[in-house]
């Protein structure tokens, strides 16, 4: 009795019963189609994959392991295909949409763009490759913790004494004083998202009206503004290539998903 609790006998009283239905079902391909050839190609292939894994090549009994293994698998295979067991089942379906997509990106012709493509690509993207604006300048800083009627009179304080000239100290804190050359994600990081647009209409002479940030409001001196430019194809080129073959390939991907569409009728029978 213990026999039957045994999980081999199980599995093989199951695999028994797979075998019958299909036999049953199909009855006149029991004999056809039986043939499993195993190739030089699919055999140097599982070699490779096995030396890709262990990093080494496979002795011959592993060889042969591999071999038996293989056929194994694709008697299961087949057989499973033969009494439907695919049927309806959301990983394989997903499985074979991921190889779909696969082979339809893989199988795209080798797109080689020309310069003129490339150098039309770029200035269309521009905002992508061009460079971050850089500043240089002073500030002082000015915390919100305290009540806002003061807070306003200070700043209209120190707005006066900087335009006389006079030296003004602001609060403490752990920003720097000043900026040497530092781009616009430095001063973003630094400051707050898009602080530094703030800066791109100021005069390079005299300091700001105060400029508030995340932290607080800030009295800016700015002394230099270099514009970001865009650089010539030649220091981008790779970039641009691999951004250029994506979009291309986007786009042929969704073309051909459009056109399988369009061959088939879709009906939706929604519940009542």
């Amino acid at each position: 009795m213990n026999l039957l609790k045994e999980p081999l006998l199980h599995f093989l009283i199951i695999g028994a019963t797979l075998f019958g239905l299909y036999a049953l079902i199909n009855p006149q391909t029991m004999n056809a189609e039986n043939r499993i050839v195993i190739d030089q190609a699919r055999i140097n292939n599982m070699e490779a994959m096995f030396e890709r894994t262990w990093s080494r090549k496979p002795t011959a009994e592993e060889r042969q392991g591999l071999i038996d293994d293989f056929v194994l698998e694709e008697i299961y295979y087949r057989q499973a295909l033969a009494i439907g067991i695919d049927k309806d089942d959301p990983l394989i379906r997903r499985r074979l949409r991921q190889k779909m997509e696969f082979f339809t990106s893989s199988s795209s012709p080798g797109l080689k763009p020309d310069d003129i493509e490339l150098e039309q690509y770029l200035e269309a993207n521009a905002a992508k490759y061009r460079t971050d604006n850089r500043y240089s300048f002073e500030q002082l800083y000015f915390s919100t913790d305290r009540p806002v009627t003061e807070l306003e009179l200070l700043l209209e304080k120190t707005a006066q004494s900087l335009n006389k000239g006079d030296i003004v100290e602001g609060d403490r804190s752990l920003l720097p004083g000043s900026f040497t050359n530092a781009s616009a994600f430095e001063i973003n990081r630094t400051f707050g998202t898009d602080f530094s647009d703030q800066l791109d209409n100021l005069p390079t002479s005299g300091w700001s009206a105060p400029l508030q940030s995340g932290l607080g409001f800030h009295f800016i001196k700015l002394t230099q503004h270099h514009a970001g430019q865009l650089p010539a194809l030649a220091q981008v080129r790779d970039k641009v290539l691999r951004d250029w073959s994506y979009d291309q390939s986007l786009t042929l991907k969704q073309g051909l998903e459009k056109k399988l569409r369009d061959e088939y009728q879709v009906i939706v029978e929604w519940p009542e």
